[in-house]
């Protein structure tokens, strides 16, 4: 039982980090701000937003 129980538990963490699988943009990996903004941060350490719609399903 433990032995199943231990093996669903690494099975949904391993599908929970897949999700932010596709929160990319150009390369860069995309957050989402605390107000909901879309955003990377560029080479020069600096914000660039992007269109919310690239940042559907990143959180």
């Amino acid at each position: 039982m433990k032995k199943i129980i231990l093996l669903l538990a690494c099975v949904i963490v391993s599908v929970s980090c897949d999700g932010n699988s596709g929160c990319s943009y150009n390369g860069h990996t995309l957050h989402v701000g605390d107000k909901g903004g879309c955003y990377y941060t560029n080479s020069s350490g600096n914000k660039v937003y992007v269109d919310k719609s690239k940042c559907k399903g990143c959180y």
